[in-house]
Formats: structure tokens, C-alpha cells, sequence
């Protein structure tokens, strides 16, 4: 139904900035560009899957529990591609085979994940893998990235960093944790605003506000957290396809909107697209060839095996 937060820590900026020169380091800024992508891409797991629908009582909060509280695959394999939009700009795109696993708390792991970059093609071989804890977790997750140019695996060692590259792709990416991390819901005060049509379908609009000062978010990412988000809830389905975030001026900052698709039985995501309602800058996930629930063994979630590319996983 609306963002699942099983996908959440698997990938967030992942694309790295390589050095130009091959060493056999990347260096301390290198690790840094890795992490700062790794970052940027791990939540957009956090939106691709979900399964089934339920009625629910129109009540705000209980609304965005059942939501919040929505059943899950077992596994997924998907391609992943972003384009980032910007006015008077090129047009930039990113690709990745991703493979995901619930390991249900497995080792007090939440999901583990790989994602294989397909595309810019200077990058295609590069690969990352994430042992990931459960959202709010004060835990380190596990993760290591595969260098195809240096021929080698090394572990990503969490390091403190509030920069990016205006060379890398996913600088120009307008899709961060705070818009794809599901939030749980006793964090906000929720409210039922009203109804509309979107699509020509009747939709819930549920305002949620932090219910403490200052906790836009809970996990710090950096930038700056929502004073509130507005959730369209399809009055059928109970699927949300819109959320807008507000700052705290009551202007709009990004306006994202959701397609779904029904596979096996299962709703999983298609397609997302964010807008920055001021500058028209927009970026677009689309997430197409999905296997789900095959059965994928979790030894398979080994670093010796990010050389080895997604092509035994398909």
C-alpha cells in the first residue's frame, strides 16, 4: 500500500565519483563520495513494495497505521531506473539491478540487499551490499562495495560527510530519506483534511505533523526535515499515490507522485516521480522486470559474490 518500510537501509547513495587515476585506493575522498551516494539511493527501497489492501475505519491515525503495518514480500529482484529533469539542463540517468531480501530479524538484521549499477556505462560492474538493520536501529548496518576497476571488495566504513559532486548523476536527485523513509506513525499527529480527486478517483487527504518540535525525521540525514507531509489515500485501494511535503512556511517543497502495479497477487511500485513545485526540477524512478517471492537463499547475500553480476539472480 504506501511506502514500505522493509526496503528502508539497503541503499541510498550509491554511485560513486571513481578517481580518474587506477590505484589501489580510492582514498579518504573517495570513501566519503561513496558513502554520501549510498545514502542518496538507500531509501528509494523504501518504496517499492507492498501487498494487498484493506478497509479501515476513516480515522487519520488508524489509517496510517494499517498502512504503515501492510504485509510485505518475501524477495525481490528489479531494474531500477532514475532519470534527473532539471530546466535548461541535460537530462541524467542512472541503472541498477537491485535484489532485496527480508531476513525478518535474522541476526537482528532487517533486509539485506545488492544493487548491481547497470548504467552510466564508466560504472557498470560496480556493486553494493547491505546487511541492513531495522529503521531507527542504533545499529551499524553491514556494507561493502565491489571496485570493477580495481578488482576488488572493501567494506564502507561509516564516516561523517555534508558534500557531494556536481559531476556525480545523483547530485541533481531531488529524492532523499526524508521523502522515502516511511515514518512510523506515532511520530506525527495525524488529520483528516478532506477529500479529493486525483486520476479521477477519490482520495483521503491525511495531514501528518511531527508530534515533537524538531523530529522531523528520525534518523538524521542532513537537509532540512518537513514541517509536514499531505498522503493521498486512495478510498478503494487505500493505496497512497501523492505526497506532498510542506516546509515550514506552508510552501510546498516536493510534490511526489506514485503509479502501482498489481503482480501475483501483489501491489508493488512502478513508478515514482518528484517535483519541486518552484523550479520544475523533477526526478524519476521507474522500477520494471520485478520477480518477487522466488525463493532467493540469503547465502546469496555474500560479498564474494558482487563480482559476479545479477545475471544468476535473474
Amino acid at each position: 500500500m504506501a511506502i514500505q518500510k522493509g526496503f528502508s537501509e539497503a541503499i541510498v547513495r550509491y554511485i560513486a565519483m571513481w578517481p580518474t587515476t587506477k590505484s589501489k585506493s580510492i582514498g579518504i575522498e573517495g570513501e566519503f563520495m561513496i558513502k554520501w551516494q549510498l545514502e542518496k539511493l538507500t531509501g528509494v527501497i523504501l518504496l517499492l513494495v507492498s501487498v494487498g489492501s484493506h478497509a479501515v475505519e476513516i480515522n487519520a491515525a488508524a489509517m496510517m497505521e494499517k498502512i504503515y503495518q501492510a504485509p510485505r514480500v518475501e524477495d525481490q529482484v528489479s531494474t531500477l531506473s532514475f532519470s534527473f529533469h532539471k530546466p535548461g539542463a541535460q537530462i541524467r540517468r542512472a541503472g541498477y539491478t537491485m535484489v532485496w531480501k527480508d531476513v525478518k530479524g535474522k541476526g537482528e538484521y532487517d533486509n539485506k540487499a545488492i544493487f548491481f549499477t547497470e548504467f552510466p556505462i564508466a560504472r557498470k560492474g560496480v556493486a553494493y551490499l547491505g546487511w541492513l538493520h531495522p529503521i531507527g536501529s542504533d545499529k551499524k548496518n553491514e556494507e561493502w562495495i565491489y571496485l570493477p576497476e580495481l578488482g576488488m571488495t572493501r567494506r564502507i566504513v561509516p564516516r561523517d560527510h555534508g558534500h557531494s559532486n556536481e559531476d556525480d548523476e545523483f547530485s541533481a536527485s531531488l529524492l532523499t530519506h526524508e521523502h522515502l523513509e516511511p515514518r512510523p506513525p506515532h511520530l506525527d499527529h495525524h488529520h483528516l483534511l478532506e477529500e479529493q480527486m486525483l486520476n479521477e478517483r477519490a482520495h483521503y487527504l491525511i495531514e501528518s505533523k511531527p508530534a515533537h518540535h524538531g523530529h522531523g525525521g528520525h534518523h538524521n540525514h542532513g537537509g532540512d526535515s518537513p514541517a509536514k507531509r499531505v498522503s493521498w489515500i486512495d478510498k478503494v485501494d487505500m493505496r497512497i499515490n501523492r505526497i506532498q511535503f510542506f516546509d515550514g512556511h506552508d510552501e510546498v517543497q516536493l510534490d511526489m507522485k506514485i503509479e502501482w502495479h498489481e503482480q501475483d497477487g501483489v501491489w508493488i511500485w512502478s513508478q515514482i516521480e518528484a517535483v519541486v513545485p518552484g523550479t520544475k526540477a523533477m526526478t524519476v524512478l521507474e522500477i520494471t522486470e520485478s520477480k518477487i517471492n522466488s525463493g532467493i537463499n540469503e547465502r546469496m547475500f555474500h560479498k564474494r559474490n558482487l563480482d559476479k553480476g545479477p545475471a544468476r539472480f535473474r
